[in-house]
């Protein structure tokens, strides 16, 4: 199959390959009939958006990491006085599965 991408513009060529003039005429008139019906539509968008937005910027301004929390369980690490309680790291998990999945 031999696919003319020289005429093609920037944004068509993932949309256009491989379709036919038959194709590309029915999309077109599909188009142009939603389009006569759109002429009412709106997008509304709620205070809750408008809160998300604001939530995502400044968990994005924040660091990634909180090294008052990290520098000491560090510091334990180097010295190898880090303890794991085995029987907390499983309940924690278990709790996490019965919450994730609902049983």
């Amino acid at each position: 199959m031999v696919l003319d991408v020289k005429n093609l513009v920037p944004g068509q060529t993932k949309a256009m390959l491989g379709k036919t003039k038959k194709t590309e005429k029915k999309e077109s008139e599909i188009m142009a009939d939603s389009a006569d019906s759109s002429d009412s539509d709106s997008v509304n968008i709620t205070s809750q958006a408008g809160q998300i937005g604001r939530l995502v910027a400044q968990m994005k301004a924040e660091p990634a990491m909180n090294p008052d929390r990290v520098s000491p369980v560090k510091d334990k690490l180097d010295k190898d006085d880090y303890d794991i309680d085995f029987e907390q790291v499983a309940n924690k998990m278990l709790d996490f599965e019965s919450s994730y999945y609902g049983y």
